[in-house]
């Protein structure tokens, strides 16, 4: 055996502590020695054979100096063959098992008697002196020399045969716990793994562990037990192998592979469709890797060619959940938007009280008439909480809602006669008349209030948006007006009331933002209205695209549920200088394209349909034929051919509109 220095025993001491193999480093701070110091030392243990150098190991990190398998079977003794007295770290006063620890028995080297050259001449001049006497004898037989070699193959071969029964007989089982062969795991359920091989029947002082073909650092001896705590590995697929010398009996090996995967499946499939039509199926068609879970809404999806396809009967009522899973547990979760083709609508706004009034009823037929406009809104509820049209709704009738101006199934059907669709606006959440009839009857939770806890005057009362009982009330007004064939239904007021939130209490709410409830009703009226096959729109501000915190208006979040969305841009509605506008109301294209262009950067690639609100009433510009045609011409150049018109009298200026939009 060589002859090792102290420095060299204190490293080869280091190497056996951590299962053959370390980095220079992590040597240098064990043994307190500086790196140079180290590396010299190994150099010379290199030179007897007894470590290599192993450089870096897939998934670790750092070039590695191991222990040889030479270097496994004399380091013990050579680090245990000379410790008392010694500069190591470790202080002993007899033979030290440096294996202690490891789980296995050492027993140190016998001595061997030292042989001086003196002792050699002395036995050669002995054997000179000796006399030698020949003895004559008979010559050997040539028959006697042929039994000795067969009996010396007799004797070979059953020494062969007997190696190879005891090597059948000495089998060694390695078992293997803590992750199984194949597995797939994530890089977070690495975290507190440990790798176990059990061993019965080998030499388990002898064993290397390998990561991808590299000996790994980190490695436990417990008995008959190799533990490892696998620690932070690179994506992609791993073997571990552990090596067993059975000596004579060659080498027992077991290995277990796994993947390493992090990265959630990739899933083909368009975020928002195309614009589809109301009352036909649906195709959700894509590509996914091979084997992934998909799961679309409620249904499970066949992926094992690597395609799916998945058929609606009708558009859905809002957006598709999807969620995708691989082997691994890595999951991939959107949803899939599928707008409503909304059909080109040019239309006026028509209150109950103007369908009751003869004159006004007419001019808006001959609106129709002379090909102006293709659709009519005519009010639901209007901004007073009054229903004009004979209703069925209990609380309607309980409230005094109802002040049956017109039949509603009538009108609808009138107006479809005339070739043009009815949009039915109902004013939801500001409701004097509901809001009265609550406070009058103890229901002070159905109205927004002041913080000392009365109604709130604002508007003459305005709802709780919050309350199940004011929200099924307006569900309750469109699905009637569903049933009677209306083809649209368009929310006003569907928002908060204006003004500092901490003057106002909302029972029920608790302070956040209040938007996604307001999102909310228009996700559950949505999927009502959708089955009906009624298109869905919400009227918003003006300024909603970029402050629509100001009333609760997310216009991005809104239009996952609606069919378009109408903001109402009026120019006299603008203070000077917005959007860089200097006078707004007496620049009605300017402010308008202003407006609207801002609702189209909101609502990109939501497919969407923007059918804005434009003005034809005075305030303190004068408005004429120039001044509506304005504002439709500022749409149409930004793309937009569909608009309503808004006249709360209800007299509109034909001259304005071209009767090309119909």
């Amino acid at each position: 055996m060589p002859l090792l220095a102290p420095a060299d025993r204190r490293i080869l001491r280091e190497l056996l502590s951590r299962g053959g193999t370390a980095e220079i480093g992590e040597i240098s701070a064990a043994v307190a020695l500086d790196s140079q110091t180290v590396q010299t030392s190994l150099g010379t243990l290199q030179q007897s054979g007894i470590v290599a150098q192993t450089g870096s190991v897939p998934g670790l990190r750092g070039a590695r100096w191991s222990l040889t398998r030479h270097g496994h079977e004399v380091g013990p003794s050579l680090v245990g063959s000379d410790l008392a007295g010694g500069p190591d770290r470790h202080e002993a006063t007899g033979p030290t098992d440096p294996a202690e620890g490891w789980g296995f028995p050492w027993r140190p080297p016998k001595p061997e008697a030292p042989l001086y050259a003196t002792g050699l001449s002395r036995r050669a001049r002995r054997a000179a002196d000796r006399a030698v006497i020949g003895i004559a004898g008979p010559p050997p037989r040539r028959r006697g020399r042929g039994r000795v070699i067969v009996a010396m193959l007799l004797i070979a071969a059953t020494i062969g045969v007997g190696f190879v029964a005891m090597n059948a007989l000495r089998v060694t089982e390695i078992t293997v716990s803590g992750i199984n062969d194949g597995a797939m795991l994530r890089p977070a359920g690495l975290a507190g793994t440990v790798l176990e091989f059990s061993i019965d029947g080998g030499d388990v002082t002898s064993a290397q562990m390998l990561l991808d073909g590299f000996p790994v650092s980190g490695v436990q001896r417990y008995d008959n037990r190799i533990v490892w705590p696998v620690p932070e590995l690179t994506e992609g697929a791993h073997i571990v192998t552990l090596d067993v010398d059975r000596r004579f009996f060659g080498t027992a090996t077991a290995a277990v592979t796994f993947t390493v995967d992090g990265t959630p499946p990739a899933v083909e499939l368009p975020r928002v469709f195309e614009p589809v039509a109301l009352d036909e199926p649906v195709v959700l068609a894509g590509s996914v890797e091979p084997g992934v879970s998909l799961q679309i809404g409620d249904q499970r999806v066949d992926t094992a060619s690597g395609s799916f396809s998945l058929t609606l009967p009708s558009p859905p009522g809002g957006p598709v959940p999807v969620i995708a899973t691989d082997a691994a547990g890595n999951t991939t979760e959107f949803d899939v938007i599928v707008p409503i083709g909304y059909p080109h609508t040019t239309g006026v706004h028509v209150t109950a009280a103007a369908w009751d009034h003869d004159g006004l009823r007419e001019s808006v037929v001959e609106l129709i008439e002379q090909g102006r406009i293709n659709a009519v809104q005519l009010d639901l509820k209007d901004e007073d909480g009054r229903i004009g049209h004979r209703t069925e709704v209990r609380l309607a009738q309980l409230s005094g809602a109802s002040r049956e101006l017109y039949d509603l199934r009538e009108a609808i059907d009138e107006l479809h006669d005339l070739g043009v669709r009815v949009i039915g606006r109902i004013v939801a959440f500001n409701d004097p008349t509901l809001a009265r009839y609550a406070t009058a009857n103890g229901d002070l939770d159905w109205v927004v209030q002041t913080p000392d806890g009365r109604p709130l005057q604002k508007y003459g009362g305005f709802t709780n948006f919050n309350h199940p009982i004011v929200r099924q009330y307006n569900l309750d007004i469109a699905a009637e007006a569903a049933a009677a064939g209306i083809d649209d239904i368009l929310w006003d007021y569907m928002r908060r009331p204006e003004g500092d939130l901490s003057g106002m209490r909302i029972p029920g709410w608790d302070g956040s933002d209040p938007s996604p409830v307001i999102v909310s009703f228009l996700a559950e009226a949505n999927s009502m209205l959708r089955e009906a096959q009624v298109f869905h729109g919400v009227s918003v501000f003006g300024i909603a695209a970029d402050r629509g915190e100001w009333v609760a208006q997310d216009i991005g979040a809104m239009s996952d549920h609606v069919d378009y969305v109408a903001p109402m841009v009026y120019p006299s509605h603008w203070g000077r200088g917005e959007y860089g506008v200097v006078h707004p109301e007496a620049q009605p294209y300017d402010i308008t394209r202003a407006s609207l262009a801002q609702f189209q950067r909101v609502l990109a690639g939501t497919n969407t349909a923007v059918v804005p609100w434009l003005q034809d009433f005075s305030m303190r510009v004068n408005y004429g034929p120039a001044e509506v045609r304005a504002q439709i011409d500022a749409a149409a150049d930004l793309g937009i051919s569909d608009w309503l018109l808004w006249d709360p009298q209800v007299t509109y200026t034909n001259e304005g509109i071209p009767v090309s939009y119909r």
